[in-house]
């Protein structure tokens, strides 16, 4: 899996298994974010440090998404 930084947000890839998906973020996610050392919670704390939106919109947002890159298979063990 890799993840590319694009101006609308990130741009999740899979090479042998030719899936994408495309996530429209803004700034508030980043590769980074997804190389494995993150938890959840510490993603929703550079989040809200970072754009001022309170970490309660966040929370109810992020494992949705962490939810379903990982019911497609794009993400396995990324997000702790």
């Amino acid at each position: 899996m890799q993840v590319r930084k694009e101006g609308w947000g990130l741009l999740f890839y899979h090479q042998t298994r030719h899936k994408m998906c495309f996530v429209r973020s803004g700034d508030w996610l980043y590769p980074e974010h997804f190389d494995g050392t993150w938890t959840e919670q510490n993603i929703i704390e550079d989040i809200a440090a970072r754009t001022g939106t309170p970490a309660e919109i966040i929370e109810h947002s992020l494992p949705k998404l962490t939810k379903r890159l990982t019911s497609s298979r794009l993400i396995t063990h990324e997000v702790r």
